[in-house]
């Protein structure tokens, strides 16, 4: 992602601040930023501490956004309250970007507090309607679940009120609790560990002036995802790969780390092959400087591919870097999209060239290009160079001294470059018109439900379950849907509710008009926020297809979503 891509999206996030004395017209954007500044912050992730990676991708974000856009900074964690869970101040008034001020308001972080969510959420919600403006979109940025006993994801079906919040999550792990407040709002949530990930998520985040408001949808239906994008690998072959590292060749380990790192490819992430030096002698400098192919266009299922031809190749010439970098963004260009490149070596160029200035160009140009590099075996001095050569790509420098780390390198960066980077993470469209039911219990009086409408529950069950109906004609059958939208529950012998960071669970069974279970009519939904399940319901003689939903022996929160359709 280039910051010229996500000034494109910015353009519309306009937030109009009447004069004194005058009314001004609304502005289509109003976007508030809320940085959790907890003290989970400062641990690490592969590519640095959280919070440098939060503050640096906030001012790249914004460094590029159009004269005369407007947004606000909102911390999550300290404010001037004594009381750590209405800890939240507004912290950079809507105004238009000043890297100075948000730079020295940053500066003023602590990053020691709790993790308010919910009381820093309401607070950022009444901000925004205040704003005039015709849409209003929060950003939250953080790492860590509610400290405070809320329930995020509840609130903020509950108060949002038609302002989608989108969410990025620092590390790399899945945050269910941002994930569902996304999930529920109509927002993107995804993940960062890294300056090359936190930029991707910030182009899913902010808005583009075309997008549509929420709508809802069918559980089913996944949100759109990012532009078309590939992974590209190049690879050493130059004559140095037969050193060895540990007493084997190095080209030998590098084809076994690539290897790995691919075994889990997602096979619907397009990836291909470039390499360097497996044609031309070392011996001869002029063929040699020029020995560089694209091996494998990059395409989807290639995975696999990748591996067969990277075993096959032998070392033989030179390092030109620069040239394979200039030919591979010359591919990107002919073939449109983005690309994240992985770029692995045992040394630096050996062609005359400058990689370094050639990546830089390459982003410059308005190419969507990323590089990271792994050096295998390397000396401190090409470390360095190889370092500068990513940090010029946008990307991260992996070394590898040994063959432990080179795995280690490859796959976090294969990993950066296909689950986060170039798949962000489907949050379904949410029924925002779902209808809340209580559910009978008893199968005989079960409540009658419409096809086609979504339904959660009244209340929340504490180790119940509840029998509904839908009617049909006899032998007819119908799908009972249900979507994963709410945090696992508790209930203290006090009687107090409490929320998990992990995702509620709901089971359910077809029944008879006695309540007796049919065979084979077990559904169970469980999963990630916005995962979904289906189970087939035949419609009795009577004219209805009976069943039930809870859990005997566990919670089911009144927020999980339901639907029974044709």
């Amino acid at each position: 992602m280039t910051h010229a891509s996500i000034a494109a999206l910015a353009t519309a996030v306009l937030l109009a601040v009447p004069a004194a004395g005058q009314d001004a017209p609304p502005a289509d954007y109003a976007l508030l930023v809320v940085l959790d500044v907890s003290g989970s912050m400062n641990e690490e992730v592969p590519g640095g501490v959280k919070r440098d990676l939060a503050r640096r991708g906030l001012l790249r974000t914004f460094e590029t956004l159009p004269q005369g856009t407007l947004a606000g900074l909102r911390l999550l964690g300290q404010g001037a309250s004594d009381d750590e869970c209405a800890a939240s101040q507004s912290s950079v008034e809507f105004s238009p970007f000043v890297a100075s001020e948000w730079d020295a308001a940053l500066n003023g972080v602590r990053w020691d507090g709790a993790t308010p969510l919910v009381y820093s959420m309401r607070r950022a919600l009444d901000d925004l309607r205040q704003a005039n403006a015709l849409r209003r979109e929060m950003l939250i940025i953080g790492d860590g679940e509610e400290t405070c006993g809320e329930d995020p994801v509840g609130v903020a079906r509950e108060e949002a009120d038609g302002i989608r919040i989108h969410t990025i999550s620092l590390g790399e792990g899945i945050s269910h609790q941002l994930a569902g407040i996304a999930l529920v709002t109509d927002g993107t949530y995804s993940r960062a560990f890294d300056e090359t990930t936190f930029d991707e998520a910030a182009e899913q985040a902010v808005p583009a002036g075309d997008e549509p408001g929420p709508t809802g949808a069918d559980p089913a239906l996944p949100s759109s995802g990012t532009a078309v994008s590939h992974l590209e690998v190049i690879l050493d072959v130059s004559n140095s790969m037969w050193g060895q590292v540990g007493g084997r060749a190095k080209i030998e380990l590098a084809r076994e780390a690539l290897a790995g790192a691919l075994a889990d490819f997602p096979a619907d992430v397009p990836v291909g092959l470039r390499a360097y030096g497996h044609r031309v002698s070392f011996e001869d400098d002029a063929a040699g400087c020029v020995d560089t192919e694209r091996l494998l266009t990059p395409a989807t299922g290639n995975a696999a591919e990748v591996v067969r031809l990277a075993n096959a190749l032998a070392p033989r010439g030179q390092t030109p870097i620069a040239r394979s970098l200039e030919e591979a963004g010359a591919d990107l260009q002919a073939d449109g999209g983005a690309a994240v490149i992985l770029l692995v070596s045992d040394g630096v160029e050996s062609c005359g060239g400058d990689p370094e200035a050639v990546a830089a160009d390459l982003r410059a140009s308005g190419l969507q290009i990323v590089l990271h590099t792994v050096g295998l075996g390397v000396t401190p001095d090409e470390a360095q160079a190889l370092a500068a050569l990513a940090d010029a790509g946008g990307g991260t420098y992996f070394d590898a001294p040994n063959a432990d780390d080179l795995m280690e390198g490859m796959t976090t960066a294969v990993q950066s470059s296909t689950e986060f980077v170039l798949r962000a993470d489907d949050v379904p469209g949410f029924p925002r018109d779902a209808v809340r039911v209580r559910g009978s219990e008893s199968a005989a009086e079960a409540e009658i439900l419409a096809p086609g409408t979504f339904y959660s529950f009244t209340e929340h069950m504490f180790r119940e379950e509840r029998y509904f109906a839908v009617r049909g004609e006899p032998g007819e059958t119908l799908t009972l849907q249900g979507m994963v939208a709410a945090l696992g529950i508790g209930r203290t012998r006090a009687g107090v509710v409490t929320f998990q960071g992990s995702t509620n669970m709901m089971m359910g069974q077809r029944v008879d008009a006695a309540g007796e279970r049919l065979r084979g009519g077990g559904f169970l939904l469980r999963g990630d926020m916005g995962a979904s399940s289906e189970m087939a319901l035949e419609v009795g003689d009577d004219g209805l297809a009976r069943f039930q939903l809870g859990r005997s022996q566990g919670n089911v929160h009144r927020d999980m979503v339901f639907s029974v359709v044709r």
